[in-house]
């Protein structure tokens, strides 16, 4: 409990730090999507896409749909849901970080059998813009997810099982038009 207090206080300070700055036009939209693919040694590879739509409705607030299309080793995933996405850091003139707060559902197929699942998740991305309209972007792993299929529910934490956050980062192109 102590962590959902402690990460409570952080988002609450990273609103307040959203507020100092700005990044994009009101009323603007943007499309990205990022790719991922692991090739491990006598394991099949794993992929997925990741495509976003989205809409500022401030100059640091965005609302948009994403979307998953993927196969693991062991079959194949199916993901769409909704996000916020507060951008609360320029690093120079041409890199913006920052959070989203997404709600998806997901679809798995593994061995011909089908579940599904709801899950809710708070991360962090940065975008770095090449010219006015075009970017790369990057989206690291979850700070904090929560997972619910089959009356079963899992909360997340942290990096949890991760060494290294950056490994496990969706890198991508971002366009704004």
């Amino acid at each position: 409990m102590k962590k959902v207090f402690k990460l409570g206080i952080l988002a609450a300070a990273l609103v307040m730090i959203a507020a100092t700055s700005a990044n994009a036009q009101k009323n603007s939209k943007f499309v990205s999507g990022t790719v991922s693919y692991t090739k491990s040694t006598d394991v099949k590879a794993s992929y997925s896409f990741n495509p976003t739509i989205g809409y500022f409705v401030t100059e640091k607030v965005a609302v948009g749909l994403l979307g998953e299309i993927g196969e693991t080793a062991t079959g194949k995933i199916t993901n769409v849901g909704v996000f916020g996405r507060c951008h609360f850091m320029t690093i120079g003139k041409n890199c913006q970080v920052f959070s989203q707060l997404s709600l998806t559902s997901n679809s798995a197929t593994e061995a011909g059998v089908k579940a599904t699942s709801t899950e809710a998740n708070l991360g962090l991305g940065a975008n770095y813009l090449i010219s006015k309209r075009l970017g790369l972007t990057m989206n690291l792993c979850d700070l904090v997810s929560y997972e619910t299929a089959d009356g079963n529910s899992t909360m997340t934490v942290g990096f949890t099982g991760v060494t290294n956050p950056f490994a496990t980062a969706k890198f991508g192109v971002i366009y704004n038009f």
